[in-house]
């Protein structure tokens, strides 16, 4: 298409990306080079130095740091991730112009994760969660692309893309589980399309499995982490009761402390927690396996209040206000106004053998942070930030609103049509958490590119007379008509629009 042509057709998404970048701009002229997140940074950067896995979270951002570090540049790391925001910007507005929105409202779908604040904060932390999001709708852009046409390709690279966001973070791996579940279903309404179900598997299984084996060269057990178990018991904490549970004498002293209960999450970072009193430590296999065992004879003893603890969490992805949860100095990290704080001591070892203060050096091709903290904070733009975030951020309750209303178009529309994937990509993202450990600020800021392309695709125009294609393996379309009301995929099944982006 003429490039003049383009923009007279896309202006407005045009004028709303141009600010979207000036903002990203500012941010990175306001706290340079980047942003640190305690010992979580401290840890992706050890793997990113060393490539030695940590045995408390999954490593794959360190990969990312580790492909970057040659420039020597935490700026340049900070950078990519602002474009990956713009990015997720773009794919929510092409998608939703592909299914027939006018360019107004998929603008406005786009606008929150263009402009909300903590977003731009997410995006300047050294933090795996704006290339989880990135990958989470790269993946929705290769399923949902060709409306009413499924592609053994795109589900496959779907499922790929998946399988790597899950070394970002393991919640990729529940996505990915309902990505095969909605393949599943399709295959048992249609009787066909076995390959497709059986490559997505493999895909998503592949890059899983690569880590598993990296880490158990490292660590001799083939898994993701040594704390998926540790991570559950912890949210047992908030509701177990031992004279309920009646664990055997090894899992004893992973019992509460006596004591008013306190977040969930913290039981695995206090000083007091039982964990550092357990042969090994806290992330030993041998602690692992009792806290997992623990967590499981809890839930099944307390199932109601497991419940319970798992709705409350939930619940707070859609206070109007912030929460203050798990913690206040938690939330403090999300502030602008807290960007120089140095969370964590700079002389603390990280995995590996090296400091906080010699890997931030080494990675910055040896020359130390400016000043007592790593990231330096430069008026007048810091201050014009802190007051942005003050007033321009997605409240949690329009969260809850956005979803309710693409729910409640689907049901009034009697069909998922493109929106049923991402709404059970955004309501999976907020509710995993809740259900194996705890819930966080920063979880809910990832749902929001996925829900808010739900909301756009579930008040879409509806199919209109083009015949519904089947799944096909080939690269052509090569699906046949079926008459109106006639479901031959669901994931997703509409026609293809008579008008898009790439139209006249």
């Amino acid at each position: 298409m003429d490039p003049a042509r383009l923009a007279r057709r896309h202006w407005l998404f045009g004028l709303v990306l141009v600010a979207a970048l000036v903002l990203r701009v500012l941010t990175s002229l306001a706290f340079r080079p980047i942003m640190w997140f305690g010992g979580d940074s401290a840890s992706y950067l050890a793997t990113g130095l060393r490539l030695i896995p940590d045995l408390s979270r999954v490593g794959g951002y360190g990969f990312m740091l580790w492909v970057l570090r040659p420039v020597h540049s935490f700026a340049l790391v900070a950078a990519v991730q602002h474009l990956m925001g713009l990015a997720m910007g773009v794919i929510i507005y092409l998608l939703a112009r592909r299914y027939g929105l006018p360019a107004w409202a998929a603008t406005l779908a786009a606008i929150p994760v263009l402009f909300d604040a903590y977003e731009l904060q997410l995006e300047a932390d050294a933090l795996p969660d704006v290339p989880f999001g990135l990958l989470v709708l790269l993946a929705l852009y290769l399923l949902l692309r060709s409306p009413g046409e499924r592609r053994l390709a795109d589900s496959t690279a779907a499922a790929f893309l998946l399988g790597v966001s899950a070394l970002l973070w393991p919640v990729g791996l529940a996505l990915l589980a309902v990505l095969l579940v909605a393949l599943l279903a399709a295959l048992l309404i249609r009787r066909a399309g076995l390959v497709i179900v059986l490559a997505a598997l493999l895909a998503g299984a592949l890059p899983v499995a690569a880590y598993g084996a990296w880490f158990s060269i490292h660590r001799h057990q083939f898994s993701l982490t040594r704390s998926d178990g540790v991570y559950l018991w912890s949210r047992t904490m908030s509701f177990a009761n031992c004279a309920l549970i009646k664990p055997p004498a090894a899992e004893r002293p992973l019992c509460p402390p006596p004591g008013p209960r306190i977040a969930a999450s913290l039981y695995i970072w206090n000083a007091n927690s039982p964990t550092l009193a357990m042969p090994g430590g806290r992330f030993s296999a041998r602690t692992n396996r009792l806290a997992l065992q623990f967590a499981l004879r809890a839930i099944a003893a307390q199932p109601g209040d497991y419940a319970a603890a798992v709705a409350h969490d939930f619940a707070l992805s859609f206070r109007w206000d912030r929460p203050v949860h798990p913690k206040a100095g938690i939330v403090d990290r999300y502030q602008f106004a807290d960007a120089a704080t140095a969370w964590v001591p700079a002389s603390e070892y990280t995995p590996g053998g090296g400091t906080v203060a010699g890997d931030q050096a080494a990675y910055n091709g040896g020359r130390q942070p400016e000043g007592a903290t790593p990231t330096r904070v430069v008026q007048p733009y810091a201050s014009w930030l802190v007051s942005y975030q003050r007033y321009v951020y997605l409240r949690g309750t329009l969260l809850g609103v956005i979803l309710l209303a693409a729910l409640a178009a689907m049901i009034a529309r009697r069909r998922a049509g493109g929106a049923g994937l991402p709404w059970a990509f955004a309501v999976t993202i907020l509710l995993v958490p809740p259900l194996i450990a705890d819930f966080d600020l920063r979880y809910v800021l990832i749902a929001v590119p996925s829900a808010c392309l739900a909301a756009a695709l579930a008040f879409a125009p509806g199919p209109g007379g083009s015949a519904q294609r089947r799944w096909t393996t080939s690269a052509a379309a090569t699906g046949t008509s079926a008459p109106e009301g006639t479901r031959i995929s669901s994931l997703p099944s509409e026609s293809t629009p008579t008008a898009g982006p790439e139209s006249a």
